[in-house]
């Protein structure tokens, strides 16, 4: 009989429940957004974040066993993010998490995040060819990870400073644009070229693995600066998507230029003809489109899972928690929850 998995996931500023039964079955995928609570300070307030995570994750889970029609009784595991993301946020589903897995008498199983969201894939297309190239593409952080088998990866590349996401919202947090800042970006990038600027492409011709995207915020920040284009005496000036339109198509595409030519530059390096691209920013129309065109002109098998699953979910996580259940790789109640990126 296919095990069934609850899973829990707060890391950030979406509180979502989770589940799964077996590796694949999606009963029940729950995820509460919190963006329009922090949308006045321009981004996630720490403590605003964990207390929102407390006043709904109970009702999550209520309505997340209401929709997969079971109890307590048919959960044989609880899965829980708790590393990397903010501490209180973690604690919070970590907490939860703890006394169900007590109260019901079944394992913990702790998860990377991180680690997690290549997972949406197998949620989207069943179990992946090993060896893969894993380019995750999330709001903090950007890496790429050779894995062998689940569980036996290394990761290769990673950023040095902001994130491929981060900046995409800092961009467009630049231009007057509301958190997230992605769908707008990405709007842009599909109605527009995209080359009528040249804006820089970091660390695209090192050789190395690892990606940085500062420099390139910051040339977005003197290119608004010194552009006549921008009137300061007009801040409504910057809401315009028909006259910023062109700009921000073109910021995309210096971070989809780096992205597309790192992960398969990584890729040729290693010997691998699988990838998978996940993470929140792979939501992108615009990223998979290019994804798509450069696997098809490569023969690599592409990995690429839908909108939904692209974005924090507990799902992904369960996944990855399911496959470690099947392992016997499980936890105990000493579990603990860590801000970084172990």
């Amino acid at each position: 009989m296919l095990a069934t998995g609850l899973g829990i996931d707060t890391t950030f500023d979406d509180t979502s429940v989770s589940i799964l039964r077996g590796k694949h079955e999606i009963l029940a995928n729950l995820t509460l957004s919190q963006y329009k609570d922090h949308e006045e300070f321009g981004g996630v307030v720490p403590e605003r974040a964990s207390r929102k995570h407390l006043e709904v994750i109970h009702l999550l889970i209520d309505e997340a066993l209401k929709k997969a029609d079971i109890n307590f009784t048919g959960i044989d595991y609880i899965a829980v993010s708790n590393y990397p993301g903010l501490l209180g946020s973690l604690l919070v589903g970590l907490t939860v998490a703890k006394s169900l897995a007590y109260s019901l008498g079944c394992p913990i199983i702790g998860i990377n995040h991180v680690e997690a969201h290549p997972y949406a894939n197998v949620l989207e297309h069943g179990e992946m060819n090993f060896p893969i190239l894993h380019l995750v593409v999330a709001g903090g952080h950007t890496l790429l990870m050779n894995a062998r088998d689940h569980f036996d990866y290394e990761i290769i590349g990673s950023t040095v400073d902001d994130a491929a996401g981060e900046c995409v919202d800092k961009v467009a947090k630049l231009f007057g644009f509301p958190m997230p800042g992605g769908p707008i970006v990405d709007k842009a990038a599909i109605e527009y070229s995209g080359y009528d600027y040249d804006f820089p492409r970091p660390l695209l011709n090192k050789n190395n693995h690892n990606f940085s995207f500062s420099g390139l915020k910051t040339a977005m920040m003197r290119f608004k600066e010194n552009s006549m284009l921008f009137d300061s005496s007009d801040p409504k000036k910057t809401d315009k998507i028909d006259e910023i339109g062109p700009i921000l198509a073109s910021f995309f595409k210096s971070v989809t230029d780096v992205l597309i030519k790192k992960t398969f530059k990584a890729a040729e390096e290693h010997g691998l003809s699988n990838i998978s691209v996940s993470g929140g920013l792979a939501a992108s129309r615009k990223l998979r489109k290019e994804f798509e065109e450069e696997s098809s002109r490569r023969a690599v098998k592409l990995y690429y899972p839908k909108s939904s699953l692209c974005t924090d979910n507990a799902a992904m996580v369960t996944c990855l928690a399911a496959h470690r259940f099947e392992a016997g790789l499980v936890d105990d109640l000493s579990l603990d929850a860590f801000p970084n990126l172990q």
